[in-house]
């Protein structure tokens, strides 16, 4: 079998996308935020904690993936590699919206949007790894 680079970057994404998942349950378990609803203190806050730092440079480098992907599907007029990857940037980018809303609000549903986005593009980049293994 030929080795698609699309099909190479989608699987790179899907693995962050795992390390990512991961990193945010340990924050979701294990990372307790100021009792405030000053916003400053809670970025300053978030700033100090590596594991959410790290959890939005991922956040970060998912979403240049995405579109990295979804630009060269475009490129290769690669119909199922445009949808699968349009909506797994919508779902990067929904996940990465919640976050940046979470943090100043610390609004749980913010938090369940972010699982949902998250199964969103995992299952959007597995489906176009699926197609394009046939």
């Amino acid at each position: 079998m030929k080795k698609d680079p699309l099909r190479i970057q989608a699987h790179v994404i899907l693995g962050t996308l795992i390390l990512q998942y991961l990193l945010g349950m340990f924050v979701n378990l294990f990372v307790e935020f100021p009792d405030t609803t000053n916003e400053r203190t809670l970025w300053k806050f978030v700033g100090d904690q590596i594991s959410v730092t790290t959890h939005m440079v991922i956040a970060f480098l998912l979403v240049i993936g995405g579109i990295v992907l979804l630009v060269r599907s475009i490129l290769r007029k690669d119909r199922q590699w445009i949808i699968s990857s349009s909506v797994g940037l919508f779902g990067l980018l929904a996940a990465t919206f919640a976050g940046v809303r979470f943090i100043p609000t610390q609004q749980d549903g913010y938090s369940y949007i972010m699982a949902i986005a998250f199964i969103i593009a995992f299952v959007s980049y597995g489906w176009g790894i699926y197609k394009r293994g046939k």
